[in-house]
């Protein structure tokens, strides 16, 4: 088993290591410039992504960089951070909407990166055509791949909201980095938007709740979820699938004294488990595991599970995955939320209960529900998710 928990620093070191690394957090490490594409070619490379929904006209010309930064693992340290950055072509000179995206689950081990979706013909959901018609219409474009993708040691830190929350800030360090030295022109300055679908949004929550901690000086300028899955344990009960990728990560992170998954799953799904996660991707998960708690779950977590009694029968196992569930931190960042009816991943009702707590803290929500929607309402929405960004830009 990979075993993350690896390296052990005396108190001295690990306040050194923080310090110099707290520095170069988002630190560039290398710039590629890809191409130009002109709007028509944007347009054209996002024709699959908006088939059956109305397709917005570029309005900009796009430059595409791939950007490496450094950010920092849980275990303190230094990760190495893959991101797309899609630049609009701007004219004039004028404030400008930076929108950092999420992508939704893909699966743990390297192959499955978000960024090599493209490259490959892979249709796990056409993440770089989302990022790249936004940047069509003018928002400064960034679809970071998750910690440990890349890192031939590591499998991608499933869920864990402070990786996640770190990935999306560096990545808008970075991006300033990254238009700084190339001189960019047409950016006085920018509004910065996290955004995300399903893993993505719980990944863009993640980043409000460790904000005021870990980056002070950047500043969230609206938060967007699509689908967002923000309660662990209520995937667990609502889309069963995915909780193997959890259990595996966590019990890596934090131990098999809190997390031991032969515990939890089926003897069938438990004796073979980083091989099967290790040898497939999310669609051969979607396919291989149960989408609900029976049949993938022993009967005891399962009626724990159901019943809301977890906290109380695996005190331990709840501590550590519970601390996972995101968006409610302390800050107050507008939140806009697009929901489908038809969602087999979150249900409506577990979305909305989110809302209300989130209302309850005092953060201005929108919630935008369509009702024959699925699961992916980034089409859907788009629309109206530019006219949200562009008013909490200007």
């Amino acid at each position: 088993m990979i075993r993350w928990r690896t390296l052990l620093f005396s108190l001295l070191g690990i306040l050194s290591l923080s310090a110099l690394w707290g520095e170069s957090h988002g630190k560039i490490l290398s710039i590629e410039y890809e191409s130009t594409l002109q709007p028509h070619e944007v347009d054209a490379f996002n024709e699959e992504l908006f088939e059956g929904s109305t397709a917005p006209k570029a309005r900009f010309s796009v430059r595409v960089y791939w950007v490496e930064f450094e950010s920092l693992y849980p275990d303190g340290v230094k990760a190495v951070i893959t991101s797309q950055v899609f630049l609009p072509v701007f004219s004039d000179t004028d404030l400008r909407s930076m929108y950092v995206f999420g992508p939704g689950s893909t699966g743990l081990r390297d192959s499955c990166r978000p960024s090599r979706e493209h490259t490959m013909g892979i249709h796990w959901g056409y993440y770089r055509s989302h990022v790249l018609a936004h940047a069509g219409q003018g928002s400064i474009g960034v679809l970071p791949d998750y910690m440990g993708f890349g890192d031939p040691e590591r499998l991608q830190y499933y869920m864990v909201a402070q990786a996640e929350a770190r990935v999306m800030l560096d990545a808008i360090k970075a991006t300033r980095n990254l238009i700084e030295a190339e001189e960019i022109s047409g950016i006085s300055q920018t509004k910065n938007f996290v955004a995300g679908f399903s893993q993505g949004g719980h990944a863009a929550f993640a980043a409000a709740d460790y904000q005021k901690k870990y980056a002070p000086e950047l500043e969230l300028s609206g938060i967007l979820g699509y689908g967002p899955t923000t309660d662990v344990f209520s995937l667990f009960k609502e889309y069963s699938d995915i909780a193997p990728m959890v259990l595996y990560t966590y019990e890596n992170l934090y131990g098999s004294e809190y997390i031991d998954p032969s515990k939890v799953l089926l003897d069938k799904y438990a004796d073979n488990l980083e091989r099967d996660l290790l040898r497939m991707c999310v669609g051969g998960m979607q396919s291989y595991y149960p989408q609900k708690p029976q049949g993938l779950f022993k009967e005891d977590f399962t009626d724990a599970l159901l019943n809301n009694s977890i906290e109380k029968n695996y005190p331990l196992l709840y501590r550590e995955i519970q601390k996972n569930s995101t968006g409610l931190g302390v800050y107050q960042i507008p939140v806009v939320i697009y929901q489908g009816g038809y969602d087999i991943v979150i249900s409506p009702e577990t979305q909305e209960s989110f809302i209300d707590k989130l209302k309850n803290r005092g953060i201005d929500v929108e919630y935008v529900f369509y009702k024959n929607a699925r699961h992916d309402t980034r089409q859907i929405s788009f629309s109206e998710s530019r006219t949200w960004i562009e008013n909490h830009t200007n």
